[in-house]
């Protein structure tokens, strides 16, 4: 499932810089955490649940 991310859209002309900067900052956060949550519930998928039992010997 991906997140949605909203696209930059132009601000007010009466923004301050630091508002349009701490903006595009959230935006670059929240897309990279929307990539990095994709990557972990793709390498969560390639797991082997059933890889430990060649690990571990069985307990008698």
């Amino acid at each position: 499932m991906r997140l949605d991310i909203k696209k930059a859209v132009p601000l007010a002309a009466n923004e301050s810089a630091y508002n349009r900067e701490r903006q595009a900052r959230l935006l670059t956060l929240k897309t990279e955490d929307a990539n990095r949550a994709d990557q972990r519930r793709i390498s969560y998928a390639l797991i082997d649940s059933t890889a430990s039992k060649w690990r571990f010997p069985p307990t008698p």
